[in-house]
């Protein structure tokens, strides 16, 4: 099997990594919030006629794990999209990538600071999307350039 240099291939993979950081940030954000959200959720359940208990648990774990998954599907896509972008531009030069990476840390680093309403958090983000463009070019050689010089198997 050739090996090709395809960035959209790494970007794939370096979304994969920013994914998994902000799926662990996420799990984290949350769990700093366990208290008070079997508090409110305890509180909203009584409301509407349901007794809490082991449901207000598996509520919030639930949650958990929406958030994680979630957290790690949007580095996933968004990481292959900037690769296919950066594709599409033909391969254009570093700071390009920096730039189009810069819109996505600035405006994901902004929601999740609001949302979390905090600025470490907000902050986190942001250092985990800058992993994306060293992890990007470890995987992608731009010098390698792209050998067609064998059969390409589809697996």
């Amino acid at each position: 099997m050739v090996e090709r240099s395809d960035p959209a291939r790494a970007g794939v993979k370096a979304g994969r990594v920013v994914g998994l950081l902000t799926a662990g940030l996420a799990v984290v954000s949350l769990l700093r919030i366990q208290g008070p959200f079997y508090a409110d959720t305890t509180v909203l359940l009584g409301m509407i006629g349901i007794e809490s208990g082991r449901s207000v648990l598996a509520i919030f774990w639930w949650n958990v794990l929406v958030a994680a998954v979630v957290r790690y599907t949007i580095g996933y896509i968004v990481g292959s999209l900037i690769g296919v972008l950066y594709d599409w531009l033909d391969h254009p030069p570093s700071s390009v990538l920096v730039g189009i990476v810069l819109v996505v840390v600035v405006g994901d680093g902004l929601l999740e600071g609001i949302d979390t309403r905090n600025a470490l958090v907000g902050g986190a983000y942001v250092i985990a999307w800058l992993c994306y463009v060293p992890v990007f070019y470890w995987i992608y050689d731009p010098e390698a350039g792209d050998d067609r010089s064998g059969p390409l198997r589809l697996s």
